[in-house]
């Protein structure tokens, strides 16, 4: 949502993309509100108005959202003379002219809480002013999530023994087993997201994980089938194996099944979308890192050898044998 932002001496027009309110002051007169001065999350501010003495300051923590809103004009239609609001901590923020009275209190519809701006007008004074709230949210989704570097990036694979079995068959027929194992793997996902968002909004993922593939030079990253995923994601899965072993006359077998891990690190760009309550639908551009684990699909290696009979002789032993140089 482009969050708008008073400019002096005109009507709001300048526009910045996906930041909220994090910070503001405000400084009062005898009969108005002389100036206000506001951070957005992504750290750029501006200030309007001209300020003097000691500001009323309010920044808000991560998640907090303006849960109530009221402004008062000066009381004779020229100036702002009052702002106030609470939160959704139960926090009050109140500052207002000192010499004359407040008067009409004009309550403001807060929304979703989350403010994206403030807009009015402003000379040396505060002529108009307001704030710019998302409506009240239904849903925010991250999603048309790209990963632009996924094959520039050779993964880096961890081998993992599962089991290791060795089969030796000294019979003249060939002999059967049934080889069973299982492993619990633990798989990992997560987005990143700018200017502290995941605190601001309750955010969905609709996208493709990057997983491993194995090709004739070693192994790549591609992208699984869409599904929809919160920001961060763990999956235990039990990978359970079970195929026959054939060991021929007068071999010996060994089975090796392993499986490979990677972490996955990679930047990626997507779209975030927010739907409201009235339908409306709000799009913005963002960016941040994703962080994975991920696993290979388990692998089997059988390998056959020659098998080496164990023969034994035996023989009836004389005295001289035993002790040969006593004799």
């Amino acid at each position: 949502m482009p969050p708008l932002i008073l400019s002096r001496s005109q009507s709001l027009k300048k526009k910045i993309k996906r930041p909220t309110l994090k910070k503001i002051w405000v400084w009062v007169g005898g009969w108005q509100v002389k100036a206000v001065k506001v951070w957005l999350t992504d750290g750029k501010s501006q200030q309007f108005g001209d300020a003097a003495g000691n500001p009323a300051q309010f920044e808000f923590a991560d998640g907090e959202q303006i849960s109530s809103l009221s402004l008062w004009g000066n009381g004779a239609g020229t100036r702002l003379g009052a702002i106030k609001f609470t939160t959704n901590r139960s926090r009050e923020f109140f500052a207002h002219m000192t010499d004359w009275k407040l008067k009409t209190e004009y309550p403001a519809d807060a929304g979703s809480g989350i403010c994206v701006g403030v807009m009015g007008r402003a000379g040396s004074d505060i002529d108009s002013f307001g704030f710019k709230f998302i409506n009240a949210i239904k849903s925010t989704v991250l999603t048309n999530v790209n990963y632009p570097t996924l094959h520039q990036v050779i993964p880096q694979v961890a081998t993992e023994e599962i089991k290791s079995l060795t089969y030796t068959n000294q019979s003249n027929v060939t002999q059967s087993y049934k080889v069973e194992t299982s492993k619990t793997i633990t798989k990992k996902s997560s987005w990143s997201v700018g200017c502290k968002m995941e605190a601001t909004f309750s955010i969905g993922v609709k996208a493709g994980i990057p997983e491993i593939a194995e090709v004739a030079a070693g192994f790549s990253f591609t992208v699984g089938v869409e599904c929809s995923y919160g920001l961060e994601n763990s999956e235990e899965k039990m990978e359970t194996l079970s195929f026959p072993v054939q060991v021929p006359p007068r071999k010996t077998v060994v089975v090796d099944v392993t499986i490979g891990r990677a972490t996955v690190d990679l930047p990626y760009t997507g779209t975030v979308e927010i739907t409201c309550y009235n339908d409306s639908v709000l799009r913005f551009n963002t960016k941040g890192i994703y962080k994975g684990l991920t696993y290979t699909s388990a692998k089997t290696v059988v390998t056959e050898n020659e098998s080496f009979n164990i023969l034994q002789s035996t023989k009836d032993l004389s005295i001289e044998d035993i002790f040969p140089s006593c004799l």
